[in-house]
């Protein structure tokens, strides 16, 4: 029986106001938050600085804490994270379309990128097995016409079932991988695997610089499988560069995951110049900064590790 006190989902959105679209058709700038900010200031003055509170301390191996606890507390605190809409085909031909926001750009020279998959050996993601069997995949980016449908994608459904079918989204032919990409992305990757590298309960990891195997060495089970790529393509919708060749944000439309089931926009910004030191290093600003001993401070409480959480 769930324990989910919660009102329905359909309640809860009902409540809500409708989505703004119009706050698509602009990507607005606006000041920093502090322009006058100096150097050796610390925080900006935009909010009130925090009460001296205490930390919850969490040790992995001291500290009893499930794995979903740890899912929940990570997501929340490493956020917001982009999203990967990602295409692999099975040996058979079988097309899998999921999203996964375990991901990121790792280099630009050589163009990489790691998406990370968790699940047990008899929970293993499609996606996963996939790209292990072939090397072969696509990422598309995350945007709002199709969030509904990027979101759908997660469904458990069995093994073959049709998230393309099931989502409305439309596969295009890549120009050096097998995997299809997304036509309705403004942005697509074609990717061939680097590495990957297993995870298990100990604690340990077992690499292969292949597509192939790493045949489950370590010990407890098998609980994360990290994959890391190189970029071999990239699609960019001609109406999302700006002539500078940097990308336009108002076109692009980019979504975020947060945690639990929320997404985020991105409507807004400000830009701040980074410093260069040979600009700056005999400013009276640098030079009052740096006349300013630097010392570690003792917590403001001496927080116990917790024996467990939550």
């Amino acid at each position: 029986m769930s324990t989910d006190t919660r009102p329905p989902f359909k309640e809860t959105e009902a409540s809500r106001p409708s989505f703004d679209a119009s706050l698509s058709s602009s990507f607005s700038k606006s000041q920093a938050p502090d322009v006058d900010w100096k150097p050796g200031q610390g925080t900006n003055d935009t909010h009130e600085a925090p009460s001296k509170y205490h930390y919850k301390i969490i040790v992995p191996g001291k500290t009893e804490i499930g794995p979903m606890d740890m899912y929940k507390l990570m997501l929340g605190g490493i956020s917001p994270r982009p999203v990967a809409l990602v295409t692999t085909k099975s040996k058979e031909g079988q097309l899998n379309l999921c999203p996964v926001s375990w991901y990121q750009m790792l280099s630009h020279n050589p163009p990489l990128v790691m998406l990370s998959f968790g699940g047990d050996q008899g929970r293993r993601k499609d996606s996963e097995v996939n790209i292990e069997a072939t090397g072969e995949f696509t990422i598309s980016s995350a945007s709002e016409p199709y969030a509904e449908a990027l979101n759908y994608s997660s469904i458990d459904a069995p093994h073959g079932t049709s998230e393309y079918a099931l989502t409305g989204l439309t596969p295009v032919a890549s120009r050096l991988v097998s995997p299809p990409r997304v036509k309705e992305a403004p942005f697509s990757m074609e990717c061939k695997l680097d590495f990957r590298r297993e995870y298990y309960a100990d604690g340990s990891g077992v690499s292969s610089l292949t597509h192939e195997a790493a045949n489950g060495q370590g010990k407890g089970g098998l609980t994360t499988v990290i994959v890391v790529a190189r970029v071999v393509v990239l699609h960019v919708r001609e109406d999302c560069l700006n002539e500078d060749g940097s990308v336009n944000m108002a076109q692009m439309l980019p979504l975020t995951r947060v945690s639990g089931m929320l997404y985020t926009r991105t409507t807004h910004g400000f830009e701040l110049v980074r410093p260069k030191w040979d600009e700056v290093k005999d400013t009276p600003e640098v030079q009052a900064a740096l006349k300013r001993e630097v010392t570690v401070v003792p917590p403001d409480f001496e927080d116990p590790i917790l024996l467990s959480y939550p």
